[in-house]
């Protein structure tokens, strides 16, 4: 079994990573907050029996609920309601967060007053060749703990992004166009498990079958 054995130092490693978070529009003195501002920006439809459609948009200065009547008539024009409001007032607003919690549900609603309170969740934010990057740092234990976490990390860590870059720091092996339609047929996460032998094996059956 291929083993990740990072060597590179880590002072390089540190400012590779802030050069990747950079080039994808992140400013490092905003914690890795987009350079719009938005921390969040869902919609969604009310529950019954209104169904209204409804907006809720989290800056870096304020809370924005947004809601459009729905209305059987077709003829019906119905300008959408909008609260706006600072992150302060927001906390102490119970009207909006009931409607909050009314259409987006109580995670919801727990999510947006973390926001307001500044706990900001940083690390799904990070640009996902940025997240690549530092991944290749981590052993395999690691890796297989972070796709734990979430769904968005359980695609990022058995992504071929992820398992490619892994494979070419590790396995000192060209990359053959043999070996890229291997990994194209099979991934290149259960490419870089597979040992050199059954690896070359297989290599050759692909090429027979080409021939």
């Amino acid at each position: 079994m291929a083993s990740v054995e990072p060597k590179r130092d880590s002072k390089l490693r540190r400012e590779s990573v802030l050069e990747v978070v950079k080039k994808h529009g992140y400013d490092r003195k905003l914690s890795m907050v987009p350079e719009s501002g938005v921390l969040l920006d869902v919609a969604d439809v009310a529950p019954s029996p209104c169904r209204d459609y409804c907006q809720i948009m989290v800056t870096r200065t304020e809370v924005i609920f947004r809601w459009w009547k729905i209305s059987s008539r077709n003829d019906a024009r119905v300008n959408p309601g909008e609260i706006r409001e600072c992150h302060e007032d927001f906390l102490f607003d119970e009207r909006c967060q009931s409607e909050i919690h009314r259409v987006f549900g109580e995670r919801m609603e727990e999510y947006v007053k973390n926001l307001c309170k500044g706990h900001i969740d940083y690390l799904p934010r990070i640009p996902t060749k940025a997240l690549v990057h530092i991944c290749t740092f981590l052993d395999l234990q690691d890796i297989a703990r972070l796709c734990r976490v979430s769904k968005q990390f359980r695609e990022l860590g058995n992504s071929d992004e992820l398992w490619e870059k892994i494979y070419r720091l590790n396995c000192g092996q060209p990359i053959t166009p043999e070996l890229r339609a291997l990994a194209d047929d099979q991934g290149w996460k259960k490419l870089f498990f597979t040992n050199k032998i059954q690896l070359q094996m297989q290599l050759r059956r692909k090429a027979t079958k080409r021939h």
